[in-house]
């Protein structure tokens, strides 16, 4: 497998890419593998991360990515925080609609899902788990946070993104994905019909900043053969304006973020650091 590994950071982040899609432990031998990592290297690399809790070794000798990589990831990405916000927002949209409902962000030229909702046997495939991630121009999350992404990053993506064809109704000429974006941007919505998976159709409202760029996109799945239900794009504009008050207005007023609990964070920082 080919790897750029020009230094030894890249190699790192291979290695721990290599985890991402594995789907369940690696050996240190797999881990060369995937990455293209001569076996010395691997291994050498392999015992650094598991030394620092990056990586986690069980008694069969399979790795997994570590403990203290989760909590500087839960420590760290404000991601964590918009889901937080817009989870009680979402549970209320999808016990209207009962399709998979999604919270998404754009990451350059991705869409990475944030949060998936699904209700018990949902009727519209959809396999887009947290973390998952897609090229932004194949999904109603990514047409919508391209239309409401700043007018250079828009501009960008449609020029240089990567387009995959998933299925025979993949739109991959960028003319015609020029055309979904705009229209998207100028009805504030993006209904996207079997360009993933045959059987549905996505449907994207961005979530706006006070600036009016997407701060992330709310999508909901739904069956192709069934259209988009007229109270659909109501309930879900309305709950984008909901979690977009409570990201721009309400952590400030959150009372977690007071004197006093910041004060007990950094103690519990400090008593549990890595030494």
């Amino acid at each position: 497998m080919p790897t750029r590994s020009e230094t030894m950071i890249d190699r790192v982040v291979d290695v721990l890419e290599a985890f991402k899609t594995a789907g369940a432990p690696l050996t240190a031998s797999a881990v060369s593998r995937r990455t293209g990592i001569p076996m010395p290297s691997a291994h050498r690399i392999v015992n650094d991360l598991v030394r620092t809790g990056l990586l986690e070794r069980n008694d069969a000798l399979t790795l997994r990515i570590g403990m203290r990589l989760w909590e500087i990831a839960a420590r760290s990405t404000p991601v964590l925080t918009l889901r937080e916000i817009a989870l009680p927002f979402m549970e209320d949209l999808l016990a209207v609609v009962k399709a998979p409902t999604l919270l998404s962000v754009l990451d350059r030229n991705d869409v990475v899902n944030v949060e998936t909702l699904s209700p018990h046997n949902p009727q519209a495939t959809n396999v887009t788990q947290p973390g998952v991630r897609l090229p932004a121009l194949v999904s109603s999350p990514g047409i919508i946070l391209v239309a409401f992404a700043p007018p250079d990053v828009r501009d960008d993506i449609l020029e240089t993104a990567r387009i995959t064809r998933f299925t025979a109704h993949t739109v991959v000429d960028r003319t015609e994905l020029r055309r979904f974006v705009e229209d998207a941007r100028r009805v504030g919505h993006a209904t996207i019909p079997r360009w993933i998976y045959p059987d549905a159709t996505g449907i994207a409202v961005p979530v706006l900043g006070a600036d009016g760029d997407a701060l992330a996109a709310l999508s909901v799945t739904k069956p192709f053969d069934v259209g988009v239900p007229s109270d659909l794009l109501p309930a879900m504009h309305t709950t984008a304006r909901g979690i977009a008050r409570a990201v721009v207005g309400g952590a400030s007023a959150s009372p977690t973020n007071s004197p006093e609990i910041a004060l007990l964070k950094q103690q519990l920082r400090r008593a549990t650091e890595v030494r």
